[in-house]
């Protein structure tokens, strides 16, 4: 499974080195106060990463909002878990109490 993987990684990056080559002519992007020539390959990487980059960033949102429910409900079940821990040990004592010999109906015999 190894070895398919970085098969699929050569290919992909003998791919990108086909395509920059096939466009390495020059090209003239107009702008905020001039203009810049680069290779088309070069513009297309740099929109690509800048693309990448901003849905990376749109998604850390959703992300920490999710950990932050996810926090917030390990707290609240934990708390619960406390509870019921509590209510059972409560529980326990109250039966053993009446094991011992107390009549729970205060009659006395």
């Amino acid at each position: 499974m190894h070895i398919l993987i970085w098969i699929l990684r050569v290919l992909v990056v003998l791919l990108l080195v086909w395509f920059a080559a096939k466009n390495a002519d020059l090209v003239t992007l107009n702008g905020f106060g001039g203009a810049l020539r680069a290779p088309l390959a070069l513009v297309l990487l740099a929109f690509f990463g800048a693309g990448l980059l901003l849905g990376l960033l749109s998604a850390l949102y959703s992300i920490f909002r999710l950990k932050r429910e996810i926090r917030s409900l390990n707290r609240a079940l934990q708390q619960k878990s406390r509870g019921d821990t509590a209510l059972g040990a409560i529980g326990t004592a109250s039966s053993s109490t009446n094991e011992v010999g107390t009549n729970p109906s205060g009659t006395g015999g």
